[in-house]
């Protein structure tokens, strides 16, 4: 009797501990998610100042063919010429890991954008993003990497 009480007591703190990393896993990836669209969103007013809240002070960004170091430099290179102004930009994650304080997040971007004159245009591409969880809990992205994906070839 002593063996299946404590087995029952096992088997029910195994369960707890199960649920309590879901919740966990769960919580962590809506903070990402949020993350996420406060980057879109600051995106979309062209504050950059917000923008850079959503990267770790050593981040690094990696569009195709640059490398950009530090919050300050990343913040920068998303400010919008002059006469241009974002209409709509989404990041669609596809995969999100999640390993203790660090996470992958691997989706597409689409961003729907208008130069002074011209026809709105839109460009879609692939990321791939890693997220650190800081001391008080908020997730930053540390690196930061997008390009287009490959051209499938016809049938």
């Amino acid at each position: 009797m002593k063996r299946l009480a404590v087995v029952t007591l096992l088997l029910a703190g195994a369960a707890a501990t199960s649920l309590a990393a879901q919740a966990t896993r769960a919580a962590d990836s809506a903070a990402i998610a949020a993350a996420s669209r406060a980057f879109s969103a600051a995106y979309m007013r062209n504050d950059t100042l917000a923008l850079g809240e959503v990267y770790a002070d050593s981040a690094v960004a990696y569009p195709p063919g640059r490398e950009i170091v530090g919050r300050a430099a990343i913040r920068h290179s998303f400010a919008w010429p002059e006469g241009y102004r974002q209409i709509a930009h989404a990041m669609t994650p596809e995969r999100l890991t999640i390993d203790g304080d660090m996470a992958i997040d691997v989706g597409t971007w689409t961003s729907t954008g208008q130069r002074e004159g011209k026809e709105p245009g839109t460009a879609s591409e692939r990321y791939l993003v890693v997220w650190i969880r800081q001391t008080d809990g908020q997730w930053k992205i540390l690196y930061d990497m997008w390009h287009q994906p490959p051209r499938r070839a016809a049938p």
